[in-house]
């Protein structure tokens, strides 16, 4: 088959986790012997990145929405568009409508009602219509990652017979860690860049209420961006700001935590969450997978600080809670992810 992906941004060019995730689903299908192109933005003098072949639009991410001329003249010659939740979806659907191609979307992020507490009521009730009238088109599939985000999207209309549910894999053994005890502490881990709006996403604000609550009880919070380190100051030294961090660091830290929260209000996947299931740590989360461990509603800080001290007073079940997570993140394969992803393709080409 060949599959034009687009999005609005792709390696070398990251935001967050949807990019990554866009390069290894491309670098699976080629793996799998499928012809495969990616239109974005960026650099137009780059023209492959780690093998994969890039058309670059040399716009602003967020201007994508006027990159339909593009998705046109490249689409043609392939069989399916590959698109995903964001600024590329609108103009992929209509390329894909012109064309008469049959087009997938990847749910990466999808806020409904909670548009209004990341932009304000009445920006916020915008971008929900927007995204409401975008995402209830006629895509021949709509991609999941978490139960969540579907319910969200069932809730604005997306017909659930063109739904389905794929979840990232992950490279298990890097989290396996020896002679690391579990320390009685809470881990948040966010994204290298947070500015006002991820915070918000991320749902941090009623995490640390919580903290705050808690007077004993210590805090770790990863994560970078100008907008996270100006409320550093406002926390007590028990609440730890670590700044971003990556590699050994991150997975040491995620084998030594007892427990891991993750009050997001909305995720497209959740990947720290998945890396902290593979660290054996207890959750408390917003977010569904599939794993152990309370879940709280979004916006809820005393269903957090209770949580939290129901884990910490039971640290033996907070410890059993972490091992059934560490053998239920074994189960998130790539395999599996790649070979859902071309049943679905051969389904909606026929």
């Amino acid at each position: 088959m060949k599959i034009l992906i687009t999005h609005e941004l792709f390696p070398p060019d990251i935001a967050g986790g949807g990019e990554k995730l866009t390069l290894k689903l491309a670098k699976l299908l080629q793996e799998k012997s499928h012809e495969v192109k990616v239109v974005t933005s960026g650099d137009p003098n780059i023209k492959e990145y780690e093998e994969i072949r890039t058309i670059r639009v040399p716009i602003n991410r967020y201007l994508m929405n006027f990159s339909l001329p593009t998705i046109l003249k490249e689409a043609r010659d392939f069989d399916i568009i590959q698109t995903s939740s964001g600024n590329m979806v609108f103009p992929s659907w209509l390329a894909a409508k012109t064309l008469k191609k049959p087009i997938s979307c990847h749910i990466h992020h999808i806020l409904g009602s909670y548009w209004k507490d990341v932009r304000g009521p009445i920006i916020g009730s915008f971008f929900e219509f927007m995204e409401r009238h975008i995402l209830t088109k006629s895509f021949d599939s709509i991609i999941f990652q978490n139960f969540n985000s579907k319910e969200i999207g069932l809730g604005m209309g997306i017909d659930e017979d063109l739904t389905h549910m794929i979840q990232p894999g992950l490279d298990w053994s890097r989290f396996q860690m020896k002679g690391i005890q579990k320390k009685p502490f809470v881990l948040f881990v966010g994204n290298f860049d947070m500015n006002k709006q991820t915070i918000a996403v991320k749902g941090l604000r009623y995490l640390l209420e919580a903290a705050e609550n808690l007077d004993d009880v210590n805090f770790v919070i990863v994560g970078g961006g100008k907008d996270l380190d100006k409320i550093k100051p406002n926390y007590p030294e028990r609440i730890k700001f670590t700044g971003p961090l990556f590699g050994e660091d991150l997975v040491k830290l995620y084998n030594e935590a007892l427990i891991f929260c993750y009050p997001s209000l909305t995720e497209g996947f959740g990947i720290s969450l998945l890396e902290s299931m593979a660290s054996g740590c207890a959750t408390v989360s917003t977010i569904d997978i599939g794993q152990e461990g309370p879940k709280i509603e979004p916006k809820n800080s005393e269903q957090i600080k209770r949580s939290i001290e129901n884990l910490l007073k039971d640290r033996k079940k907070a410890k059993k809670i972490g091992k059934k997570n560490r053998k239920l993140a074994k189960e998130f394969t790539w395999e599996t992810f790649i070979k859902n992803y071309i049943e679905i393709y051969k389904s909606i080409q026929k």
